[in-house]
This record gives structure tokens, sequence and C-alpha cells, in this order.
């Protein structure tokens, strides 16, 4: 019996073993191939790919900041942040996948073929394809997940196959702008209908965020929803219900998105995702679709729910925004105030806000408030913010504006306080001291408030315990190191800083005086300006009262065109402008005024028909015959009298330039004599004509062309050194101070011993061919003996990284100074650059390469043989900054 065992045993451990064996060939064709290569193909590389997928998709989605004024995204792609902390991930799959791939794919002959269905031949290839493509995705490598989507959508035949393959090459065509080829591939993927949830989803999904791009709402909004009714789980629906609501809304059915959001904040759902389905309810509000009372009524409740409270600021702009629907300005000023005033730190909303507040005003053409709370809103607004721009010119422009009316008020003042005599202006400055003083002891008892106020909250907890755990004593050192120190920035050796620095710097009597202004009490009112001292500032003298008429004549000035040129405002314009005719009739800005009054009321009655039958002076024709008839001879009277004498002036510059440029042609073939001659005739004919400084540096030029054959540089110096006296604040006179300082010149008569020869550039040995193949390289310095670290770590960062692209790390002495470690190769500019961006970004496993401020850049083959001859590493470096990393094209003047 036990023989009998013993050869059953051996028989089969023998059948096992060959089975084994056998099982690792792929090119047969039977059971238990098919079980042995479905089962290690699933579990052995399919299994550890989809996790390593599983983890990325959590990073990316926690790296994921929603931005709920803008349509949600359907699906989270990586961008060039996120796709960076995947990459070791995407390697991870792609890695596991490709062996699958390889050692698992059965391809046996049509011999050996068998035709049984069950077990399925090749089960898990095209899942591990589709791994493999998904990673190239996330790594943003588009071109190897569409090579891989491609080669499926060719070799798998399955309704599910096919529109997986065709909606994620959809993706990849939308995340390259590539619409067309987007369209006509989801055209194919749409064809599928009869696939599982999970594709069908996916398809829908894809399908809807194209039409969002070509802002075609309904047809996003149908597939959407058939997306929508495939999901199962009724919490997986929330997040594209929300978005169908915002669809909704951008369609103008906001009855229908408000009941969407409401469905959505009744689901059970993350509390951020039903707080905004609440918020977004308000957001969608429309006067004209029903009453706001339930909306309102809805937000007064979560105002009083305490969870809210670091939403706040969200719940007070939504109650805004409702208000103004409604026409309820003041209502929406004050909502708004709260909502600024009750922020925690959420910045985006907080941008919001001052923004709103800011369109509010200006509308008002309340131009001061506006412009600080647009210079506010820019500080919380986000650089892809699409309003950034038309912001940051708003900004500029009110602050321009704001700061001429400020002027104006100021000189007023002073001119006013001037006006009075002696006794009355002195009588006021100690009033105006009193008021100084009180409004410093406010200030200190408000402080004091506060503390106290601080202490209070702070309260008994940790009472008696070391003082990290005291709450009361964390208050108060807080408060006392404050009181002593001020707002001194926290920096490292700063005591060490300031006493180096008083050694070189020659003002540093003022900075030890600035420094002990710091230590004074800031409400001591004896730190304020004395009386006598205030006096002594107004410009009440003969001198300085024509000075401060002349700074509020041109603020005036200034201010008009503010209003007109960039705000669009023309009536502000003229009647700060009349006010500047009839207060400063003696100023120089009185004949320009008079004009511009004349151009703008011209402007309007040209645009928009202006006339005012009941106003005398407000028109074109009055102005007109005031500037003629005042200032006869004057540029602003023939310029009314003849309104072609700008083109006329124009028109000769144009004549100018052509003669200039001819003369320039001539002196880029060296034909230094007969240019400099001409130049001269020029310049004796014509001494006040437009170009005169460009003819001057021509002809420095020339001079330089012409002592170069000479060696003696003098004379060429000496015309650079004229220019720059003669052209101080030109083009032309910067760019003389530039050569002569290349030149070893220092305009104080001094030439350094220097050979550089201004006609030559120098050749560029390098040439820019993007499709060649490139290397990523450090430079080592010698010295530092950290070759083969950065060998080692690089080769480390590339298994992790990038290991399916096969990259070998070498390094050579390119001098004696320097070795060159180097990382190659990549099909072209594009590839290598983004492995220079992920290398250079890392600060993990490369902290120690990427700290110690070696030279990296990327090189194509080519260059890299110009560079180990000419070991110009300076120069590659600059060549590299110019093409590589800057768009900006260096331009001699």
């Amino acid at each position: 019996m036990r023989a009998k065992q013993s050869i059953a045993i051996k028989f089969l451990a023998t059948f096992v073993a060959l089975s084994a064996v056998q099982g690792c060939s792929t090119k047969r064709d039977g059971r238990p191939y098919r079980w042995y290569h479905n089962t290690h193909a699933r579990f052995n590389g399919f299994f550890y790919a989809k996790e390593a997928l599983r983890e990325a998709d959590i990073k990316i989605k926690e790296s994921y900041e929603p931005n709920w004024d803008e349509i949600l995204p359907l699906y989270l792609d990586t961008d060039e942040s996120t796709a960076q902390q995947v990459y070791p991930l995407m390697e991870r799959a792609i890695e596991k996948s490709s062996k699958v791939v390889d050692k698992h794919t059965i391809n046996a002959s049509k011999r050996r073929r068998k035709y049984f269905k069950r077990p399925e031949l090749n089960k898990w290839i095209d899942d591990n394809y589709m791994v493999i493509g998904k990673a190239y995705y996330y790594k943003e490598d588009y071109a190897k997940s569409e090579e891989i989507f491609l080669y499926l959508s060719r070799t798998v035949k399955s309704h599910d196959a096919q529109a997986w393959a065709y909606s994620w090459l959809g993706r990849i065509y939308l995340k390259q702008g590539e619409l067309v080829k987007a369209k006509n591939i989801l055209a194919k993927a749409e064809n599928y209908r009869n696939t599982s949830e999970e594709v069908g989803i996916h398809t829908g999904y894809v399908m809807a965020h194209y039409h969002i791009t070509q802002e075609n709402y309904e047809a996003s909004a149908r597939h959407l929803m058939e997306s929508i009714d495939l999901i199962k789980k009724k919490k997986d629906k929330a997040r594209p219900m929300f978005v169908l609501a915002q669809l909704q809304r951008q369609m103008g059915d906001s009855e229908a998105a408000i009941e969407t959001f409401s469905e959505v904040a009744k689901m059970n759902v993350a509390y951020e995702l039903e707080f905004q389905a609440n918020i977004q309810q308000a957001m969608t509000y429309d006067r004209k679709g029903g009453s706001s009372e339930a909306i309102f009524e809805m937000l007064e409740k979560m105002l009083d729910e305490k969870k809210n409270e670091e939403f706040l600021d969200q719940v007070y702009y939504a109650l805004a925004e409702v208000a103004l629907e409604d026409r309820m300005k003041n209502e929406g000023v004050y909502y708004l105030e709260r909502s600024v005033f009750t922020s925690q730190g959420n910045s985006r909303q907080l941008g919001k806000s001052y923004l709103r507040l800011a369109d509010i005003y200006m509308e008002d053409f309340n131009y001061e408030i506006a412009q600080a709370y647009y210079d506010s809103a820019l500080v919380h607004m986000p650089e892809e913010n699409e309003r950034r721009g038309e912001v940051e010119d708003l900004a500029s422009n009110l602050t321009e504006l704001v700061g001429n009316l400020r002027t104006i008020e100021e000189q007023d003042s002073l001119l006013e306080l001037c006006a009075m005599d002696e006794i009355s202006r002195e009588r006021f400055l100690e009033r105006l001291w009193d008021d100084m003083a009180d409004d410093l002891e406010m200030q200190r008892q408000e402080h004091e408030a506060a503390q106290e106020a601080a202490l209070a909250e702070a309260g008994s907890a940790g009472e008696g315990m070391f003082w990290p755990y005291n709450a009361a004593l964390r208050v108060g050192g807080m408060q006392n190191f404050q009181d002593y120190w001020g707002g001194r920035p926290l920096e490292d050796h700063w005591r060490r800083i300031n006493k180096i620095s008083e050694l070189f710097t020659e003002d540093s009597e003022e900075e030890s005086e600035e420094q002990q202004q710091e230590a004074l009490d800031p409400f001591d009112p004896a730190n304020l300006p004395t009386v006598d001292e205030m006096m002594s500032e107004l410009p009440c003298d003969e001198d300085a009262n024509a000075e401060a008429l002349e700074i509020l004549a041109e603020a005036f000035y200034n201010a008009g065109l503010d209003y007109r040129e960039k705000l669009s405002d023309p009536e502000e314009a003229i009647n700060i402008w009349q006010d500047l005719l009839v207060r400063l009739d003696s100023s120089a800005y009185h004949p320009t005024t008079a004009y511009q009054l004349f151009r703008t009321y011209l402007q309007r009655e040209v645009e928009e028909q202006y006339e005012n039958p009941y106003c005398e002076t407000c028109n074109s024709a009055y102005w007109s015959e005031y500037v003629v008839t005042s200032y006869p001879d004057s540029e602003w009277a023939i310029l009314i009298e003849n309104p072609d004498f700008k083109d006329e002036a124009e028109k000769a510059y144009d004549e100018e330039r052509i003669v200039y440029e001819e003369l320039l042609n001539r002196f880029y073939t060296k034909d230094y004599q007969s240019t400099l001659l001409e130049i001269d005739s020029i310049l004796i004919a014509r001494p006040l004509n437009p170009l005169v400084c460009k003819y001057q540096l021509l002809s420095a030029q020339c001079v330089g062309g012409l002592t170069s054959y000479t060696g003696d540089r003098a004379p060429y110096f000496n015309a650079l050194q004229e220019i720059t006296e003669s052209c101080p604040d030109t083009e032309e006179g910067g760019y003389a101070v530039k050569l002569l300082n290349q030149l070893g010149f220092n305009l104080s008569g001094t030439v350094e011993n220097v050979n550089v020869d201004i006609d030559e550039e120098a050749e560029v040995a390098f040439e820019l061919n993007d499709e060649k193949d490139h290397y990523f390289a450090v430079m080592v310095p010698v010295e530092t003996r950290k070759n083969e670290m950065v060998k080692a770590k690089s080769s480390d960062f590339n298994k992790e990284f990038f290991n399916s692209q096969s990259l070998r790390v070498t390094s050579n002495l390119i001098n004696r100074s320097n070795q060159i470690v180097l990382v190659k190769s990549f099909s072209g500019k594009d590839k290598a650059m983004d492995y220079y961006n992920v290398y250079k970004g890392n600060r993990e496993s490369l902290i120690e390469v990427n700290s110690n401020g070696f030279n990296m850049f990327v090189i194509s083959s080519t260059n890299y043989i110009e560079l180990f001859k000419n070991k110009d590493i300076e120069g590659y470096t600059s060549f590299f900054n110019e093409h590589y990393l800057s768009n900006k094209q260096n331009k001699a003047p």
C-alpha cells in the first residue's frame, strides 16, 4: 500500500514539475497553459500594477484643490507637480505590466492553437496594456500613451476594450488641445453602447468634458446624465450631479440647477460637498425665477451652525450675492464686509470678496475706495484667474489717479494753511497736535484692551504648569516680546548683520536713529512733531509756494488724463481740468489743459453726438477759439488750425528714418569712411533732426571701425563719451555707456588693458536642433570629489522615476576643473527637458545633489561633441539659458 502511495506521490510531483516547466512556454496552447499564464498575469502583474495606479489616484486626489466657482472636472488629471509625485508609482506599474505582457502572452502558432472558450486566451493581457497606457498618461508622456491605446483599439475587438481605448485616446487629445482628433475618436467610442458600467461611465465623462470645452453645455449635460444613470451607488452620484447642476446653471436653467444642488445637499456626502451644494443654490439664484426668502432662511441658519464657523466668509458672500441680485446694494455691501471680517485664511474667498466690493465701488465711481479693494483683491487672487490682468490694470490706473487726487488734497490743505494769518495758523496746528495726541491715547487704550481680551481668552488653562502648556503665560510673553522688539523680522544672526552693515554703510547714523525710533513707545505723544516743526514744513515762503502751486497744477492735469484715458470718464476729466483753469490760470499747464478740453469735447461730439445748448463752454468750438486766441503761436493752436501738423512731423521722421537705415546698411558693409562723411554733412545741415542721437552713435561706431585698423582707440572712446554727455537719458546714451564699460573705460578717463573688438560678434559654436538626441548633464567640480555620489544618486533616481526608459549614467573629465555626469539619451529636446524639470524639482532622493549648486543643463548630442572640443562651459550655459529655459532673445540697441 505504502509502495503504491509512494509511486503516486512521485508521479504527482513529476507531473507538477513538468507542468510548471511547460507552463512557462508561450509557444504552446492548452488549458493548463492558459490557466498558468492567466493566473500569473492577473495576480503577479496586473494586481500590483493596479495597486500602484490606485495609490497614484489617491495622491492626485489629495493634492487637488477644487475651485467651486468653475465647473468641477469629472475626472482628475495630473499636472506638472502631481506628475512628478506619481512618477515612481507609474514606473512600477509599467514595469509590472510590461513583464506580464512579455512573459505571459501566448503566441502559439495556428497549428498549435486550441479553439475552446474557457479558460480565455490571454485574458488579462489587454488589461495590462490598459494599465501601461494609463501610467504613461499620468506621467504626461502622451505619445507613448497614445501608441498603447491605438494598439489596443486595433487588436482587441470586444466592445469594452474598444470603448475604453477610444475614450482614453479622447482624454489624451483633449489634454493636448487637439479638439478635432478628440471629436472624431470620441464619436467612435460613442458607438459602443453595450459596455460595462465602468467603461460606460468613463466614456460619458470624457464626452461631457469634450462638450464643456466647446461650451456646448446641453450636450455635456445629456452625456453626464447618461453616465449618472449607470452609477449604482448613491454616494458616487453626488459629484457628477453637482457638475450637472453647474451645467444647468450655465444653460440658464437656474430653477433646475437649484433643485439639483438641493438633491446633492440631501445626499449622505462629505460635508464640504454638502456645504458647497447649499452655497451654490444661493449663487444660482435669479430674482426672475422666484423668491429668495427660502435661500435667505437657509443661509442664515447656516450662520448659526457651529460646524460652519470656518466657512462664515463663504456664507456671507452668498448672502451678499442674493442681496445684490435682489437690488439691495447696501445689504450686499454689508454682507461682503462681514465676509472679509470673518475670513479665517481662505485666500481665494477673501480675494473674491475684495473684488466684488471693488467692482461695486467702481460702478459708483468711488475710485479711491475701489482702488484700495482692487489692491487687496490682487494679493489674494490666483495667478490663473481670468480677471487678473484686468484687475492689475484697474489697480494700476486707479493708484495713479488716487495718488494725484491725494496730492491735490494735500497741497490744497498746505496752501490753505499758508493763506491764514500767523496766529490762526499756529492755533490750527496746536489743535491738530492735540487731536493727534488724543488719537494716540485712543490707540493705546485699544491696544491694552486687546491684550486683556487675549489674556482672558487664554484663561487659566495649564496654570501652574511649564510655560509652553500655560496659555496665559504664552500670550503674555508674546505681548511683552512684541512691545519690546516691535515688528522685527524673524531671521538668523540679525544682530551680526546689523553690526557688520554699519561698518560699511555711509548712512549708519541715520540707521541708528531709525533703530532708536523703533525702540520708542509708539503711543507716546512726545514722539509727535512739535508745532514749530510742522510750521517749518509749510510752503509759505515765495519759492516754496510757487513750487506747491506747480505740483498742484501737475496733479490736476494728470488726474484729468487718468479719468479720460484710463477710466473712460470724460465728465470727471472735464470737471477737474476746468477747476485747474479757474484756480491756476498762470500755470504752465494752462494752455495744454485748454487744448485737452477742446479734444475731449470734440471726441464726445463725434462719438456720442454730444451737445449741451444750456452751457456756453460745453463744446469744442468754444475751446478751439479760446486756445487760438489766448495762445496764438503755441503748438496747441497750430494743431487746432492744422490737424495734419502731427502727421507732417511723423512723415518727416519716417523720411529721416529711411536715410538713417540706408547709412546703417552701408556701415554693415564696413564702408566706414563714406558713412562717417555723410553723417557729418547731415548733422551740419539738420542739427535738430529727430534722429540726432542715433546718427551720433552710428558716427562713433564708424570711428571705432576705422581706428580698429590703427590700434589707437582714443578717438573711439572720445566719440562714445560725447554721446553719454549729449544724449544722457536716451537708449543710445545707455548703449554708449555699456560699450565703454565693456571696453574697460570707466568714464573717468582711465582705460584698462582690455582687448575687445566691438564690431566682430563672437561666433556661436552651438546650434539648436530640437529633434536630435539629447543628454542631461551635471557639471561636478573635481575639487568636491562628489562625482561618484552624483552618478549613484542619478542612477537610483532613474530606477525609481524613469526605469522604463533604459537610461545610462556616464561621466567624463571635461577639463582639469570639472567632470561632467551624463544621463542619456532622450529622443528630442522636450523629453530631455521633462527629465530636467523632474530632476531639478526632486527634493527627496536628490536633495544632496540639488543642494550643492551644481550647474545642470540639457545638451544635444552634436552640441556635446562641440562642448567637449571647445570646453566653453560658460558659453554653453548661456546658450542653454537662452534657448531652453527662456524664449527671450537678446537684442542689441
